[in-house]
């Protein structure tokens, strides 16, 4: 329904068809005092197209609202966070919105989440389609190969894609 009335579903199914996914255990150690909260990983949107995390009962993730203001998504046995990602905010030309939030430790605890992050594959071109665009055929984000974005959100530290603060719109947004 988010993109549009008359999308065909189909359409998703080449577009998607060559998706992969990755499962990551994090684990967040607190600092040796902990005396407010800590950020445990500052402001960042996912690379991905959907997140879907498990948080142990530590707690700890919020999200940033609309009107600016971090909530706290407090832990529910039995309960998934699903999260939109920044590739498929491109893809879908911001009709679904990649979700900025971080981690807080509020306790002297290890903080215990998995996170299986389901992604276009590298070589995609990333294009809204006209489909999905709509009238007036306006797109907000330029097109980019995924692993181009990869690349600019990639840290330093091999193999870690946590460059906090960047998102999509830093890469590819067209100045409207």
């Amino acid at each position: 329904m988010s993109l549009g009335e008359g999308f065909d579903k189909k359409y998703c199914e080449s577009e998607f068809k060559n998706c992969h996914g990755y499962l990551r255990i994090v684990n967040y150690t607190p600092p040796k005092s902990l005396v407010d909260e800590v950020e445990g990983l500052g402001m960042h949107t996912d690379l991905s197209c959907v997140t879907i995390v498990y948080q142990d009962e530590v707690g700890g993730l919020q999200v940033k609202s609309k009107e600016g203001k971090w909530m706290d998504i407090s832990p529910c046995e039995q309960t998934l966070v699903v999260n939109i990602g920044d590739m498929l905010q491109a893809w879908s030309n911001e009709k679904l919105r990649s979700s900025e939030h971080r981690i807080i430790l509020k306790k002297p605890v290890n903080r215990l989440s998995l996170a299986f992050f389901w992604c276009f594959e590298d070589e995609k071109v990333i294009l809204a389609p006209s489909e999905v665009v709509g009238e007036g055929d306006v797109r907000i984000y330029e097109p980019f190969v995924c692993l181009d974005y990869l690349k600019f959100r990639e840290v330093s530290d091999r193999g870690k894609f946590e460059k906090v603060g960047f998102t999509v719109k830093d890469f590819a947004r067209i100045s409207l």
